[in-house]
């Protein structure tokens, strides 16, 4: 399946695990590597369904054939954000856990995020820190939500500190949501009625970095940037979008909301 950068105070959360690497790290020392979202899905070229135009923001606004969908805010949980080594599958006594804890080799992890994604095409941090030498072949992460179901206790910390984020920016967040979408829907010939929909969706988005990105200590920082398209997330059928405003409260999307996460960039 991504530079201008709107940031998210990291606090806790900006400790990330690090694992200590055998043979396959590379030469070298470490890079400062930030990983940015950043929407798109402007123009009749990038819309996920024939006949829906696109406009970005802010407001986001999806017309279609049954009328006329207008996104004001965008929020969503991410987890587990990762960056694996291209050596990862043959390494010896990785536990393969969320915490790097016995890695002797294998990957970057990083803590759950709350984030508000800007709807102007500018780019949002999700996470910066130092990642070890070593060439990097994939970029997972996953939408979910801060249900009370990790064992580990500093990762049961971390999702503990996020979730009273999430309910101090929006206090009636439901436990099993990942996202929260903000607008109004206007049926064709009618007035435009608000929502505020909950997305009930947990996936995991495995892209690959092609080229991979190496890291040996040449440069002093490096990007690497998701392009995220909301609207394949509500374009329906024969070119039409999304009623929001008549789904109720939680809605499941969960093949949809994994195909927003489109392009990758990695900054030279």
């Amino acid at each position: 399946m991504l530079s201008h950068v709107r940031k998210v105070h990291l606090g806790a959360l900006g400790v990330l695990a690090l694992a200590a690497c055998g043979d396959g790290t590379g030469v070298g020392g470490p890079n400062n590597i930030t990983l940015n979202f950043q929407v798109s899905g402007s123009g009749p070229a990038a819309v996920g369904a024939p006949g829906v135009a696109g406009v970005a923001g802010p407001p986001m606004v999806l017309v279609g054939t049954n009328g006329t969908l207008t996104i004001e805010e965008v929020r969503l949980i991410v987890s587990e954000v990762e960056l694996d080594r291209e050596d990862d599958d043959g390494c010896v006594g990785d536990d393969h856990g969320s915490d790097d804890i016995g890695d002797s080799c294998e990957k970057f992890n990083a803590g759950p995020r709350f984030l508000d994604l800007p709807l102007d095409g500018q780019p949002i941090e999700v996470m910066t820190d130092l990642v070890p030498a070593g060439v990097y072949d994939e970029l997972e992460f996953e939408i979910e939500d801060l249900e009370d179901d990790e064992d580990n206790v500093v990762e049961a910390a971390l999702i503990a500190a996020v979730r009273a984020e999430v309910l101090a920016a929006v206090p009636d967040w439901p436990h099993k949501a990942s996202a929260l979408i903000v607008g109004s829907f206007t049926p064709t010939g009618g007035s435009a009625v608000d929502f505020r929909v909950f997305i009930d969706a947990e996936i995991e988005v495995e892209m690959d970095l092609v080229p991979n990105l190496v890291i040996d200590g040449t440069t002093a920082s490096r990007g690497v940037t998701v392009d995220i398209r909301p609207d394949l997330w509500f374009a329906g059928a024969g070119g039409t979008v999304l009623d929001l405003s008549a789904v109720g409260q939680l809605l499941e999307l969960e093949v949809e909301f994994e195909d927003g996460f489109t392009e990758l960039e990695i900054e030279d």
